[in-house]
């Protein structure tokens, strides 16, 4: 090829190769996303985060250890915890990351009860505000109480129980006496979840007539001779010997035909009051129950005392509780083989099988009031 032909040559293929370069930059490239892909992808809406609950329904009879009375629920915030203290059968609703180091410590809501005919106060505090209202469609207090000055600090609750807060006072029924709540507020604490926790409280009351457990088998048709109220001398008692006079303050369940061991169980839910042995019982039992929204006293006696229950327990309705002691024997103070069972109205316990006037009968009921 002529040498003057090669510059010319060189021109051309240069030129072509950066037109060519030129449109290849130009034309889309293979792996290139479409643009309304890349706009779909940005604009995707993210999902919806799950929502968190903010409070939760708590319902007393289901804390582990609680007396009876507490018959209810309400809603506090998720994140608290609700325990029993027994010592004084009140309830502590706490949240866990308030500073303290006992769950007492760091409270929010503290719960007691009493039972009685009318509102009341300790003579221990000043009541500096008072307000009726109605709660739960129940009677209702608000009062706002501080501790008298030289008053002991009130014994397994909070310090600031001690202080000027808020207690609500709730009168769970009609019933003379009713049970009663008595329920106070942190005074530095959730002003808002004290308020929607009487908000929304709802008193379960058991009705009136409700289903108790027979204390022992065959009950009724075992009270064969000395039902309640009936008047003993040692001469005219149909049980002979006899050494008690008196007017009888229960029934006597006769057993002395069983050669077995024979259960006593828990007529309803119930704290341990007395468990023990005594003169003319041998093992007896008193437990506290609410039975028709009223609070009682339910004494089992004649039981064997090597199979009694702790006192200060919590037992359910239905739970045994003991067996019959031995006739005859120190299991139940030379008696025949019976349980002697007595209601007694809410008050100190009273472990008398006999009164001597008939008008002290009054403070007890017959047990077939509530079978």
């Amino acid at each position: 090829m002529p040498r003057f032909l090669l510059p010319g040559l060189l021109v051309v293929l240069l030129a072509g190769a950066g037109a060519f370069l030129l449109l290849r930059g130009n034309a889309p490239k293979e792996n290139s996303m479409p643009q309304e892909t890349l706009d779909q992808s940005n604009n995707a809406p993210l999902p919806s985060p799950e929502p968190q609950e903010t409070s939760k329904t708590l319902t007393a009879s289901t804390i582990t250890g609680t007396a009876p009375e507490f018959q209810f629920s309400g809603d506090i915030p998720a994140s608290w915890v609700a325990e029993a203290i027994p010592a004084i059968e009140a309830i502590n609703i706490f949240d866990p990351q308030a500073p303290g180091g006992a769950n007492i410590e760091k409270s929010q809501i503290f719960i007691r009860h009493f039972s009685g005919s009318d509102f009341l106060t300790l003579q221990t505090v000043t009541i500096h505000e008072r307000e009726t209202l109605t709660v739960a469609s129940r009677p209702a207090v608000r009062y706002v109480i501080e501790k008298k000055a030289g008053v002991a600090n009130f014994a397994s609750q909070p310090l600031w129980r001690n202080l000027r807060h808020t207690v609500t006072d709730v009168r769970v029924s009609d019933a003379n006496p009713s049970v009663f709540y008595v329920i106070a507020a942190r005074p530095d604490g959730d002003a808002e979840a004290y308020a929607r926790f009487l908000a929304t409280l709802d008193v379960i009351a058991e009705p009136s007539g409700a289903t108790l457990v027979e204390p022992i088998a065959d009950m009724k048709a075992r009270v064969t001779k000395k039902p309640f109220g009936i008047f003993i001398t040692p001469e005219t008692s149909p049980v002979q010997p006899e050494r008690f006079r008196g007017y009888h303050t229960g029934i006597d369940v006769e057993y002395e035909d069983a050669m077995d061991d024979i259960p006593v169980v828990a007529i309803a839910d119930g704290t341990v009051l007395t468990s023990r042995t005594a003169s003319g019982y041998g093992g007896v039992v008193v437990i506290r129950h609410v039975l028709a929204n009223e609070t009682v006293l339910a004494l089992y006696g004649h039981l064997d005392p090597s199979m009694l229950p702790s006192q200060g327990g919590i037992v359910a309705a239905g739970e045994r509780i003991g067996v019959l002691g031995a006739g005859d024997t120190s299991e139940t103070d030379g008696e025949r083989k019976h349980l002697h069972f007595a209601i007694l109205k809410d008050g100190a316990v009273d472990l008398r099988g006999y009164v001597q006037n008939q008008s002290e009968l009054s403070l007890w009921y017959d047990p077939f009031t509530f079978f």
